[in-house]
């Protein structure tokens, strides 16, 4: 092997190293280097090798080379961490959040050593990482591991409303004027009579079953022939008056627990809002949401308050919607694989939906209220007004609303970028 100066000046480099060197490190591996590049050409004559270098030529060959070589050489150390993140879980209390964001490049040239790097610490911040706030009246639960939680939120109308009360129509009383022949005088004459409302529930009253029981306004027949055993056929004319008597409907609406609807707890109309979850979000993680169910089951009516299918309860039914909730920023959380947050410590807010007849903000609630009856250029009588402002009963709180949402997401860490 031809071992020469000239080959050394031209191959020997200095290969990237994969540490934080220092200045006193550099030169002792820049020796390395050149002894283990000369490896193969030097030996003692002594014991036999034909080569051209002794220990002692080459002893001197580095030391009046080697401060050139350093002079001339930069070493550059590139030590990327990423995702270097120091967490403390304990019964999803987020107590600790480390990041540590190295770009650390370490220049060796002529000895000098510069380290550059940008480290991001928030270890004094506390968080109730991965948990929720609930609203007064909720039954909420966050459980969760390994980052990965779910919120399980359940709550009723009346637990929100616990003093409220139905209207027990069945023991209203009613006052109703009748005009009758009065064989005592032998004369017409008026009078003024007050009645319980359980008058129009005889029918059946004493069964064993519900279903035996009917109203005078389900089933009319045999009403008279009861109120007249009950009373006498004066007070059976005047129940059956009055029960009919459509001009004076406020004793059907008194007495009738089926003609006039119960109507919504709350609705669009009336600016009542409530918050039922809230998710806090650390800086520098983003929550994913993976899964969604939700809903909101109600006895009521699906359309606006104001049309017969509300009024009229008759027409209500067994309802359910999924879509009750209102979210205050960031993605749907009915979406799976999207990202938010990271950038700062953030709040999501989750509060009732409800919702009136109203497209002055631009949306087409329903061609009923394109307009305000004062702006309708068709007048303010046209059907397009017909349910201006009208509350819509599928966003609306009835007594019997029950909800339920349960929500499955999980927080990723990420390094905001400046």
């Amino acid at each position: 092997m031809n071992c020469k100066t000239e080959w050394f000046r031209e191959w020997v480099y200095a290969a990237p190293l994969h540490s934080s060197a220092m200045d006193h490190k550099a030169a002792l591996l820049a020796l390395i280097l050149v002894s283990s590049s000369l490896a193969g050409c030097t030996g003692d004559p002594g014991d036999g090798g034909g080569d051209e270098f002794d220990t002692e030529a080459l002893q001197d060959l580095i030391d009046e080379n080697l401060q050139d070589f350093l002079n001339n050489t930069s070493i550059t150390v590139i030590n990327n961490y990423h995702n270097n993140t120091t967490y403390v879980i304990d019964d999803s209390q987020y107590t600790d959040i480390t990041n540590n964001d190295y770009n650390n490049t370490t220049n060796v040239d002529g000895g000098e050593v510069v380290n550059n790097y940008n480290e991001y610490d928030s270890s004094n911040t506390s968080y109730n990482f991965g948990g929720a706030s609930f609203g007064t009246g909720v039954n909420g639960t966050v459980t969760g591991g390994n980052m990965m939680f779910v919120a399980h939120v359940t709550f009723t109308a009346m637990d929100l409303f616990p003093d409220y009360e139905t209207i027990d129509y069945r023991n209203n009383s009613f006052n109703y004027s009748h005009y009758y022949y009065d064989y005592l005088t032998n004369s017409y004459r008026w009078d003024d009579f007050t009645f319980s409302c359980q008058v129009f529930y005889l029918i059946g009253s004493l069964s064993n079953g519900s279903t035996f029981q009917v109203s005078y306004w389900e089933d009319d027949d045999n009403y008279w022939e009861a109120w007249d055993n009950e009373y006498n056929s004066t007070i059976a004319d005047m129940l059956v008056s009055a029960a009919s008597n459509e001009s004076n409907g406020n004793v059907r609406s008194t007495c009738d627990e089926d003609y006039a609807g119960t109507m919504p707890i709350k609705d669009g109309t009336d600016g009542w809002q409530y918050n039922f979850l809230s998710i806090d979000i650390p800086q520098g993680y983003a929550i994913e949401y993976l899964q969604l169910t939700s809903e909101h089951s109600f006895y009521g009516c699906d359309y606006w308050l104001a049309s017969d299918s509300c009024t009229d309860s008759s027409n209500h039914r067994q309802e359910s919607i999924a879509g009750f909730y209102n979210y205050s920023e960031g993605v749907n959380p009915g979406y799976s694989n999207f990202y938010y947050g990271g950038w700062d410590n953030i709040t999501i807010d989750f509060d009732m939906m409800f919702n009136s007849c109203d497209d002055a903000d631009g949306s087409y609630d329903s061609s009923y209220c394109r307009w305000s009856p004062a702006q309708n250029p068709y007048g303010p009588d046209d059907y397009s007004s017909a349910y201006w402002g009208v509350a819509d009963g599928s966003y609306s709180m009835w007594p019997t609303s029950v909800y339920e949402f349960t929500l499955y997401y999980q927080f990723v860490p990420v390094m905001p970028v400046e």
